[in-house]
């Protein structure tokens, strides 16, 4: 502040002597200094290519993704290999004007699903490979489970056993369907604790019944067989038990083996529902020769014909429900197997009659086929059909890893109808 006080008492002097017009020394000219320069705006970096051009974008993300898939390849990551490979595709196909819409998208996309293909023969040829495709839970061993909780089951009401009777009396079925306990208490358990489990089987089924009555109807077999997948997997194509079945009839390797079905590193053709239907009408026929009585073909089904045989030999009992009444002859799955079925069959033949909804069987599965000579990756069919990689893989639920065989000469790869052209 004094400092400041001082400097006004002297402007005050300097004005005060110029108006009294003496002529004092010379005043030193004071220049103020220049105004600070005006700091110049940034400049702007140029836009970068990509960003002008969403079709190099897209290229560059791709490119990202199938680095990233490289390095984990190599520290042994193959899962996550797996998934940034499938993304570095997949943002192609899921683009607005798809992978084929320009040049440039065309040729990185054919070179980089060779690209993948090469690295997944690579790591096939070193026995490590992609993972396999997923499978899912098979609902035998969790209806099995709960068979095992009726050691003392309830006699079953008297109206289920009349709605049965009804049933039965209307509609002739032919397996024999026996009106006992065992029998009347699984419908009861259908219609209750399982309802939802029985429903959505008959829902997925309904694509496949169609096919599987008409292999069963040629092969001069009773049509209520058609229902055994009901059980065994709920109609999934890719579905595998505790024990490693798989398929919609749940077949084991060496008995499908037997039956001319080929597992591979490639291929599980128990997964295949075609395939597998035309083993099991095989199947049953030489397991029902075997025994001539359907309730024991049934038992063997499950447990297997050599038990069942020696249970009968030892026994001297040759009809199932006395052969099943102890503990003795039968494993305990195996004494509940066959009533599990033929409850399932007596609902599925009349639905509505237990409260259910009927099969939709007016849409049975349908499919274009097309013979590749050469290994081809599952991804580069879908972009050629314009069809997700889902369905191509939900047609082909034989195919194990996301290519036809490697070693085929020629293979036949199922696709949505009316996509060949494509």
């Amino acid at each position: 502040m004094v400092r400041a006080s001082r400097v006004r008492w002297l402007g005050s002097l300097i004005l005060f002597c110029g108006a009294c017009g003496g002529r004092g020394p010379a005043q030193p000219t004071v220049t103020p200094p220049p105004p600070p320069a005006a700091k110049a705006a940034p400049t702007a970096p140029p836009p970068s290519s990509t960003a002008l051009d969403p079709v190099a974008a897209l290229i560059a993300t791709s490119e990202r993704h199938y680095a990233t898939g490289q390095r984990e390849l190599a520290d042994g990551h193959l899962d996550q290999a797996r998934r940034e490979f499938d993304l570095s595709v997949s943002i192609l196909l899921e683009s607005a004007s798809g992978a084929r819409a320009d040049a440039r998208l065309r040729d990185h996309f054919d070179r980089l699903v060779d690209r993948i293909s090469a690295q997944e023969a690579s790591a096939l040829a070193e026995g490590d490979g992609f993972s396999e495709g997923p499978s899912e839970p098979a609902p035998i061993d969790e209806l099995l489970a709960i068979a095992s909780t009726f050691d003392s089951p309830s006699a079953p009401a008297a109206e289920t056993a009349a709605a049965v009777r009804a049933d039965l009396a209307l509609a002739e079925h032919d397996i024999p369907i026996p009106l006992n306990d065992r029998v009347l208490n699984y419908i009861e358990l259908f219609q209750g604790r399982l309802r939802g489990h029985i429903q959505s089987g008959m829902d997925r089924g309904a694509q496949y019944l169609p096919m599987i009555q008409q292999v069963f109807k040629a092969e001069g077999l009773p049509l209520d067989l058609a229902y055994i997948p009901l059980i065994e997997s709920a109609f999934k194509p890719v579905a595998e038990s505790q024990k490693r079945a798989r398929g919609v009839w749940q077949f084991m390797r060496a008995t499908s083996e037997e039956r001319g079905l080929e597992t591979n590193w490639f291929v599980d053709e128990r997964s295949d529902p075609e395939k597998s239907t035309k083993a099991a009408a095989d199947y049953l026929k030489w397991l029902y020769k075997q025994f001539g009585d359907w309730h024991l073909a049934l038992a063997s089904y499950n447990g297997g014909p050599g038990r069942v045989q020696r249970a009968v030999e030892r026994s001297g009992i040759d009809d199932f429900w006395r052969l099943s009444e102890g503990k003795r002859h039968l494993p305990r799955e195996t004494r509940e197997y066959v009533p599990l079925i033929l409850a399932a069959m007596v609902i599925a033949r009349n639905p509505t009659q237990y409260g259910f909804t009927p099969m939709a069987t007016d849409k049975p599965l349908a499919y274009d086929s097309v013979t590749v000579t050469r290994a081809v990756d599952l991804r580069r069919i879908a972009e050629w059909t314009d069809t997700p990689l889902e369905s191509i893989q939900a047609l082909n639920p034989e195919l194990r890893r996301w290519t036809t065989p490697v070693r085929a000469d020629r293979y036949d790869v199922k696709v949505p109808i009316g996509t060949l052209t494509s």
